[in-house]
Formats: structure tokens, sequence, C-alpha cells
């Protein structure tokens, strides 16, 4: 007779944390967290407070109290900083997009170049200034992702799941607020009053927008169809993909992303691209002056995408390897190159699994430009690999950037040049670009 284990239904109580109470205090900010807020002390603990600035005296509510630190809203601003400005957005207060709209753009950019200079400066002799690479400080955007739920389609608010309509965002370029606008009522006719899912624009150097839908549950694809008739040119309705049963596929044309002057890459709404199509295009080029490519040589390409910096190496005469885990982008890469007669090779491979990763021979310069996560085991490999002389590293997260950093400097690589790029402005976020060589 099989035995049977008697189930223990018992769930240990739910830990009450108890209620805190607005607790008012007045204190002087005296810098900026690395997600934007203002840092200052009150009885000698640290305090974070959204939207206050360095040098201003504030009133504060502190609304979550920790062992090490406390949490507060601005209440108001009893001396106001110089570089303190007002908002560009009507929405600014609510919506969680942006984080530092209330500063200064001047003063912002010095923010996040001070974050990747103490970065780049720990394990050096002499101080590094970085450079700053910037485009425009509005309508920046060439994709954008909303949520939806309960009749409302925006972004989501600040510290919250719920949505803040958006009518238009000044971030976003024209015509993906246009196409917002146009099909503004069709898409939430789609969706009604109780399912939810997320919205995605992306547009093109001529103006195209694709919108691409994800939704829990089923997708009715006649009234899949009838939303596609409903969205005008240039924009339309690319997908809509559920959480259950199939998907409606439209039958479009690719986008395509401008890369440099003559060089252009073509994606599907939903594949990976950099936001900034203009500070990426500098990045490429910043990248293309560090490497040095020369004829015949062999370059890797870490975290390669659709090809962003293999395609634009190759054209420059290198032989490049390229590396991603994502199949349909190496796909389309492959395909790419292919088409424009490059000499690129293009594998697909997890870089988070030390076993998945291939340095290939004869291969000295390498280019990464990993998610958030960083790059800390392809780091070990390629700092194990004595051939590996010249290295790029594109950042989107400090923290992340700075843990690399160290474990290729323990191999003997050493920081020859630094750029912050602020490919979002108006938020916290830091891309930056670093190149090191043994």
């Amino acid at each position: 007779m099989a035995k049977h284990r008697a189930i223990n239904t018992f769930k240990p109580a739910k830990k009450v944390v108890p209620k805190l109470s607005l607790q008012a205090i007045e204190l002087t900010i005296d810098s900026l967290a690395d997600d934007g807020r203002g840092v200052g002390r009150f009885n000698n603990k640290v305090v974070f407070v959204a939207d206050a600035l360095p040098g201003e005296i504030v009133r504060a509510q502190i609304c979550r109290s920790h062992k090490r630190f406390d949490e507060a809203e601005l209440a108001e601003v009893i001396v106001k900083s110089t570089d303190r400005v007002t908002p560009i957005c009507d929405i600014y207060e609510q919506c969680g997009g942006c984080q530092l709209q209330h500063l200064h753009y001047a003063e912002q950019l010095g923010y996040k170049r001070a974050r990747l200079a103490k970065v780049i400066n720990t394990e050096r002799a002499t101080y590094l200034e970085p450079a700053v690479i910037q485009g425009q400080e509005t309508q920046y955007r060439h994709r954008a992702r909303l949520a939806y739920a309960n009749g409302q389609l925006g972004f989501k608010a600040k510290s919250s799941h719920a949505i803040v309509s958006v009518e238009k965002c000044p971030l976003l370029e024209a015509p993906i607020n246009t196409a917002l606008a146009q099909a503004r009522k069709a898409i939430c006719r789609y969706f009604g009053d109780k399912a939810s899912g997320e919205v995605s624009f992306s547009a093109d150097r001529d103006g195209r927008v694709g919108i691409r839908i994800q939704k829990e549950g089923f997708v009715d694809l006649k009234r899949s169809e009838q939303l596609a008739n409903d969205i005008d040119a240039p924009a339309f309705l690319h997908s809509v993909t559920g959480s259950k049963g199939q998907s409606w596929i439209g039958a479009h044309l690719p986008l395509h992303y401008q890369t440099l002057d003559s060089l252009t890459l073509r994606y599907q709404p939903g594949d990976f691209t950099q936001v900034n199509t203009t500070v990426n295009r500098q990045i490429i080029e910043l990248c293309l002056r560090w490497l040095a490519p020369q004829a015949g040589e062999r370059i890797s390409d870490y975290f390669c995408g659709l090809g962003n910096f293999s395609l634009a190496l190759a054209k420059a005469g290198a032989q490049v390897l390229g590396f991603d885990a994502g199949e349909s982008m190496i796909a389309s890469a492959k395909q790419q190159a292919l088409e424009a007669n490059l000499p690129v090779e293009y594998y697909c491979a997890d870089l988070f699994d030390v076993a998945a990763i291939t340095i290939p021979a004869a291969c000295h310069k390498v280019i990464l430009d990993p998610p958030r996560a960083g790059a800390k085991i392809l780091c070990e490999q390629l700092a194990a690999n004595k051939a590996i002389s010249h290295i790029v590293y594109i950042s989107c997260d400090p923290a992340t950037l700075a843990r690399d950093l160290v474990v290729l400097q323990q191999a003997g690589f050493g920081i020859v040049d630094a750029a912050m790029a602020d490919m979002f402005p108006h938020t916290h976020h830091v891309e930056s670009a670093v190149f090191l060589q043994r």
C-alpha cells in the first residue's frame, strides 16, 4: 500500500506592519540618490525625498520608515534651488515615467556624468572626466510601452500599479503621439472595461508606427481584424498576442532603424532597439573610433541583438562574430548581414551560461552591450583570455558596470576613456560607454 504523507495546512500568520502616521519634518537636501530622489538627514538618519533637489530646505512627510533610512513625500519647498524648473509635462507629478523634469537639463547631465565618474575612478591614479553624449531633450523616444487596465491607457503611476491616462507625451517622437491620438479610442474600445494588457508603439525614420498589443486571456481574431481596419496609416496594427490561445498577426513591411547615416536595420515592433536613435548613432561612432577596426581583423560583439554594433563594425572592414540569446533577432541579423554582403557571423548563445560562451580564436577586440543585469560571467571569461586586449563595455546600469569593471581591472585592463550617453533625458537612467585596454 502506498504511503501518504500528511499535508500540513497550517499557514503562518502574515506579519502585521503598523501603519505609519505621516510625520512632518524639515531638512536640508545634500545630494541626489541614484534613483533621482533628494537625500537629506534628520536625527542622523538618511531620508529620501522624491522631487527634492540639492541645496533645498524642504518640509516633508515620512511615509515609510526602515532600519537604516526613511522615505518621505515632499510637502513644501522652503528654500528653492536655482536649478529647479517647471516640469515640461502636465502629468509629471502623477506619472512614474520621469524623475528629473523638475531639474534643469544641464544639471541632469552633470548628475549623470558624476555617477559614471564615480564608477570609473575608483581604482585610477589619475582622474578621468567622462565625455557627454546628448541629443534632444524632448521627442527623443522612437518607441514606448503603455499599459491598459480599467478603461485607462497610459503609463504606470509613481510607486504604484495604477495607470495615469496619457493623451500625449513630450518625450515621444511626434509620429507616436499622432498615432496614439488617432488610435486611442479604437484601442480602448477593443480592450473594454475588464481586459488588461500592454500596448507598444514603435516609429521608424519614415514616420510609420507599428502598434503591438499584448493582453491577458484570449485573442478575438475578428475583433483584432476590425481594430487593424480602424487604425489609419502611417500607423498600423502589427500584432495582438494573448496569454491564452492563438494570436493575430498583420501583414506589414518591417520598420527601419537608422544606426549610421549609411546603415539601417530592419526590425519588428517588439524587437529590442535603443529608444534614442540620435544618441545611439553617436555611441556607435564613438565605439568605431575606440576600436579602430582594421580590414580583416576579428571582433566579437556580445549581446549583439539585431546587429546595432556588429554591422557598423563590419561595414568598417572587420570580420565580426555576434552572439545573443534571442533566436528571432539573430535570424533577422543574419539575413540583414547577408543582404548587405557584410562579413558577420551570428550565433545564438546564452551569455549568462558559462558553458555557452565562446571567445573566438584570433579575436583581440570585444564589444558588449548587456542588459541591466550586466555581464559578470562573460567578463570573467574575457578576463581569463589573455588574447583579448581591447574591450568596449556599453552599460545601462552603473551598479552592474562597477561590479564588472572590477573583474576586468583585476585582470590587468585599464580604463582608457569613457562617455556618459544621455539616452533617457528627464529620467535617472544612465547609459554609458567605457573603453578598456590591457
